[in-house]
């Protein structure tokens, strides 16, 4: 039965009993259970890429346009594989994407700012505009949003659920939570899956290009230990949307 999203219904009992399910049973059941108010963000790395396999395989019978959307924030400071990869990636399994770029053009971004280095600064208030505005607008037509995050890779992530309820009502499907990085890895080569071509440099996770956003690191740091190096700081914020205070709107 397709989620009303005005019923309540016990999400965590829900996602205790999707702990037993495989990730592409999870996926199969949310695009089931959520219909057109199910979309999923990504940016492409390796458990993006492995959802985004089964997410194409669960719909490999669909036209383009009736697949599940797929979110990917532009920033404007992608690193140029990531922009060649994702390409590469949408042709290749028939990807329904829906690209997102922030509410302010990097013209007026400079104008405002005196500079386009706001990153070295304040990285959180750059994060915010340049990636947790867009996506906070976006996900306001959706009820589900699909989301490759793993505990193991640490952090705020070592508490996900599977399934979780976010402040507004709206939910995150986590089908990953309880695999490793190595259960990824293995399954992307079983599957002959392209992974970034960052990922063979050093670079455990990838976001924006400056140093102080995404640094190569080696095989043995933790998975996000290549970001914001030497700030504190670990989360660009994507994945606190609906979880914490929301992101201001912002106008210059």
């Amino acid at each position: 039965m397709r989620h009303d999203p005005q019923a309540y219904f016990d999400h965590q009992a829900l996602s205790r009993n999707l702990e037993e399910q495989s990730p592409p049973e999870i996926i199969r059941w949310a695009i089931d259970f959520f219909g057109p108010q199910l979309c999923m963000s990504t940016s492409f790395q390796l458990g993006g890429m492995t959802l985004l396999h089964m997410l194409a395989e669960a719909q490999k019978d669909l036209p383009v346009e009736s697949r599940v959307p797929v979110l990917f924030v532009d920033t404007g400071f992608h690193f140029p594989d990531t922009l060649a990869f994702k390409d590469e990636v949408v042709r290749r399994y028939g990807i329904n994407l829906v690209t997102l770029k922030p509410i302010i053009d990097r013209e007026s971004f400079v104008r405002f700012y005196g500079d386009d280095r706001l990153y070295e600064r304040n990285p959180n208030e750059c994060c915010r505009i340049n990636k947790v505005e867009p996506m906070q607008r976006a996900l306001k037509k959706y009820d589900a949003q699909l989301i490759a995050l793993r505990r193991d890779a640490g952090g705020d992530r070592a508490g996900i659920q599977i399934l979780e309820r976010r402040t507004d009502g709206k939910h995150l499907v986590h089908p990953l939570a309880n695999w490793t990085r190595q259960q990824a890895l293995d399954y992307l080569k079983d599957h002959n899956v392209p992974i970034h071509p960052l990922h063979e440099k050093g670079y455990k996770t990838i976001g924006c290009f400056p140093p102080c956003c995404t640094q190569p690191v080696g095989e043995h740091a933790p998975e996000r230990a290549g970001r914001w190096t030497g700030t504190g700081k670990t989360e660009c914020g994507l994945h606190q949307v609906g979880k914490a205070r929301p992101a201001a709107d912002f106008s210059i």
